[in-house]
């Protein structure tokens, strides 16, 4: 029994974090049709914020010298020590993970500001290729430069829930995960149904009638795109705290690719869509992780059939149901390319 409920808090943690990136990219593309290809630079970003700024705030707090230590050869006991510490002091603890999720959402925005500002008036596909380059040199950034995250070493990040112990800690931190990530859905959506989400949908459908309408494009959707990266980095920092460890080689394209197959699947336009979309990857995913452990030894990694699961699952979909599994209304489609043109 304690095992089936380790499974569902699992799952219920990684689905807060997929569920906030999927939102994030439905907002950008789905709602403003902006193609956003570098998501991973912003959700790394969020998890780079935790891992170079966690252990070393806390360090000295916990009675340690850093500088009498090499801190990314060192910092797994860092890390270790400085969780102990915060197992003492739970109010701390929370105010350390809440601080550090809200700034790696700061410094999710910032990424966002600044890829956008150079290239937010690019045409479509170069907007893509642009991103998908930023997003792969701040991997290699980190990677080259030790003093961010470590290098290839990685940096361990404290745990804030240590306070706690076995399945409360594991629950607790889940059920903060998820409300946060429920709370950016509910947002989200609300944020889509007013005036704004309506000139979102106007400039993605008509954006040359909604400029000639005095609206400033440009600005809407670098406001747009920064909204997304702030969301995209909170993830990013709930996925640090949650694995434990920071390491460049983790947030590679694919992760963006990952993304889009959730939005495409579940139906772009469509917050209810983008939950579907990271459900269904999540369930894949995680189903044949536990297979694996059941299976004899295979020539293969078995989690490598995710991906040729959800291949075939993209296909069906774009065969059959080409707008995604939920997709945006086709009349509320209608009455904004109406309004639009106007």
């Amino acid at each position: 029994m304690i095992d089936i409920l380790r499974i569902i808090v699992d799952f219920t943690a990684f689905y807060s974090i997929y569920l906030m990136l999927s939102v994030s990219l439905n907002l950008e593309y789905g709602y403003t049709g902006i193609p956003n290809f570098g998501k991973v630079m912003f959700f790394a970003g969020g998890a780079f914020t935790v891992g170079a700024i966690a252990g070393r705030m806390l360090a000295p707090l916990a009675g340690i010298d850093l500088s009498k230590l090499d801190y990314c050869m060192n910092n797994v006991y860092v890390g270790s020590l400085v969780s102990r510490y915060l197992a003492q002091h739970a109010g701390l603890a929370l105010a350390v993970f809440i601080a550090l999720v809200i700034a790696g959402s700061l410094v999710g925005a910032f990424l966002g500001w600044l890829a956008s500002y150079p290239s937010i008036r690019l045409r479509e596909d170069y907007l893509g290729m642009t991103l998908v380059v930023s997003g792969e040199l701040l991997r290699i950034v980190s990677l080259n430069y030790d003093p961010l995250v470590c290098g290839t070493f990685g940096a361990k990040t404290p745990n804030p829930f240590s306070f706690l112990s076995g399945f409360a800690m594991d629950f607790t931190r889940s059920a903060f995960m998820f409300t946060i990530a429920m709370l950016t859905w509910l947002i989200v959506g609300r944020l889509v149904k007013s005036p704004f989400g309506r000139l979102l949908k106007a400039i993605r459908e008509e954006e040359e009638a909604a400029e000639a309408l005095g609206k400033d494009v440009v600005k809407v959707r670098m406001k747009v795109l920064m909204l997304g990266s702030a969301i995209a980095g909170a993830a990013g920092a709930l996925y640090a705290f949650y694995i434990g460890i920071v390491h460049p080689s983790d947030y590679a394209p694919l992760r963006t690719f990952i993304v889009w197959v959730m939005v495409i699947i579940g139906g772009a336009g469509n917050n209810l869509g983008a939950a579907v979309g990271a459900l269904i990857y999540l369930f894949v995913d995680r189903t044949l992780a536990i297979a694996k452990t059941y299976m004899p030894v295979l020539p293969f990694d078995l989690n490598y059939l995710t991906y040729v699961f959800l291949g075939i699952i993209l296909i069906l979909v774009l065969i059959f149901k080409p707008e995604g599994l939920i997709p945006e209304s086709l009349e509320v489609r209608e009455e904004i390319r109406e309004e639009a043109s106007q």
